[in-house]
C-alpha cells in the first residue's frame, strides 16, 4: 500500500490516518478485540461513509516513493553512481559527468517527504526533498515518482546543464575534466559543484560553487535559485592579454606587407576615388590599436574560423584607442593632375573576434562588421 495525502473533495470529506499505533491496554470485564480487527472494521465504516482513508506502509516504514528518493540522494552523496542511476529515468544529455570523480560530498539531506499521490490511471507520487551545502545554503525540489510493478522510478530527476559549444574542451566539474563529446549539454546528479577549476593559462573566472537539485541551481551564500546553468563569464588572464596583443600585432604586421590578405583593413576608402595606393607599396604601422576583449557566447556573425583554428571561447574585440598606419599614395588634384603624399589611416579592431582554445592559443577571426579598408585617410603631418 502507498501513502497518499487526501485530494480536496467537493463534499468536505474527512481524512483519518490509520497507522497501526500502540495497542491500548485491555479493560477488565470486557472481551478484548484484536487491534487489527478494529482497524479493519473502522476502515469499512469510514469507506461506507465516504471518508478518505490514508494508509501508511507501516509504523516503522516510509512510503515507497519517499524511500526511493531518499535512497537516490544517499547513493549520490556516497558516490555510488550506479545505484543512483538504477532508480531513475533520464536520458536527455551527455553522461560525461555522471561519475563518482565529478561529485563533492560536502552536502547533507535535510528533508524528504511525500506531498502528493495519484493512482487514477498511472500511480504517481510527489516527494519533496531538500539538501544543504556545508555553508548552510539550501535547495529544495519536488520529485515525481512513478510507481510500477517493478518498483518506483524517479522521472527526470537529473539537472540538464546546457553550455556553449566552445566550453566543451575546457569545462571541468569539481576538478574532473571528462572527454568532450558533440552534445552541448551534460547531465548532473544532485549535489555540490564547482566549475572551471583548471582553465587554460589564457583565461580566468570567478564563479562560486553551487548546489543543484532537479534542474535548479543556487550559488552558495545566496537565497534565490535560478533555472539555468551558471554562466562562465571568463576574463583574459595576464598571459591571455599578452597573447592577444601579440596576435593583433602579428596580424597587422602581415597586413602591412600584404594588405590584400583576408581580414586586412589596409586599403583606401572605397567611397574616395581620389586616392590610389600603388601595388607593392608597404604600409607602415605607426601605432598598434589598444583593445578590450569581452566574452560572448559563440556567434554566427563571427563567421567561419580561419583554416586550422581550433574551436574555443569567443571574445569580441572593442577598440579603446585606435592605431594608425601610413602609406605613400597618389592623390588626384581637384583641378587636374596628381601628387604623391603620405597618408595616414586609423586602425580599429571592432568586429574582429578572438577565439581562445583549450590549449591556450588565440586565433583572430574577422567578422562581417570588421573594417576591410580605411574609414578615412588624411595627409600625415
Amino acid at each position: 500500500m502507498v501513502s497518499r495525502p487526501p485530494a480536496p473533495e467537493p463534499h468536505g470529506e474527512i481524512t483519518i490516518e490509520i497507522d497501526g499505533g500502540t495497542e491500548p491496554e485491555p479493560t477488565l470485564g470486557r472481551r478484548r478485540i484484536p487491534n487489527a480487527a478494529l482497524a479493519f472494521a473502522a476502515t469499512l465504516m469510514l469507506l461506507t461513509a465516504g471518508i478518505v482513508v490514508v494508509f501508511k506502509w507501516g509504523p516503522d516504514r516510509d512510503p515507497i516513493a519517499e524511500e526511493a528518493v531518499r535512497s537516490f540522494l544517499e547513493a549520490v552523496r556516497e558516490g555510488d553512481v550506479d545505484a543512483a542511476l538504477a532508480l531513475i529515468e533520464d536520458d536527455r544529455g551527455s553522461n560525461r559527468f555522471l561519475t563518482a570523480e565529478a561529485l563533492d560530498d560536502r552536502w547533507e539531506i535535510v528533508r524528504v517527504a511525500q506531498v502528493a499521490y495519484d493512482d487514477r490511471e498511472v500511480t504517481w507520487a510527489e516527494v519533496y526533498a531538500e539538501i544543504e551545502a556545508y555553508d548552510g545554503t539550501r535547495l529544495g525540489h519536488r520529485y515525481r515518482v512513478r510507481i510500477e510493478s517493478g518498483g518506483p522510478v524517479l522521472v527526470d530527476p537529473l539537472t540538464y546543464a546546457r553550455y556553449e559549444p566552445g566550453l566543451q574542451d575546457i569545462l571541468d566539474v569539481n576538478g574532473h575534466a571528462a572527454d568532450s563529446d558533440d552534445d552541448p549539454a551534460a547531465l548532473l546528479l544532485p549535489g555540490l559543484y564547482s566549475l572551471y577549476e583548471s582553465p587554460p593559462v589564457t583565461l580566468e573566472s570567478e564563479l562560486s560553487p553551487f548546489l543543484t537539485l532537479g534542474g535548479q541551481f543556487i550559488e552558495l551564500g545566496t537565497e534565490r535559485p535560478i533555472g539555468w546553468f551558471p554562466a562562465l563569464g571568463p576574463r583574459l588572464s595576464t598571459e591571455g592579454r599578452r597573447l592577444l596583443d601579440q596576435a593583433i600585432d602579428s596580424h597587422l604586421d602581415s597586413c602591412a606587407v600584404r594588405p590584400s590578405l583576408s581580414g586586412c583593413p589596409f586599403a583606401p576608402p572605397p567611397q574616395d576615388e581620389r586616392i590610389d595606393v600603388p601595388a607593392g607599396v608597404d604600409w607602415e604601422i605607426v601605432e598598434y590599436p589598444q583593445v578590450e576583449a569581452m566574452y560572448t557566447p559563440a556567434r554566427e556573425s563571427a563567421g567561419p574560423l580561419p583554416s586550422g583554428a581550433a574551436p574555443g571561447l569567443t571574445f569580441d574585440l572593442l577598440t579603446v584607442e585606435p592605431g594608425s598606419v601610413e602609406v605613400e599614395a597618389v592623390v588626384a588634384q581637384a583641378g587636374g593632375g596628381e601628387r604623391r603624399t603620405t597618408l595616414r589611416c586609423g586602425v580599429w579592431m571592432d568586429g574582429v573576434y578572438a577565439v581562445f582554445d583549450s590549449g591556450g592559443e588565440v586565433t583572430l577571426a574577422p567578422g562581417a562588421e570588421a573594417d576591410g579598408a580605411c574609414r578615412a585617410m588624411v595627409e600625415s603631418e
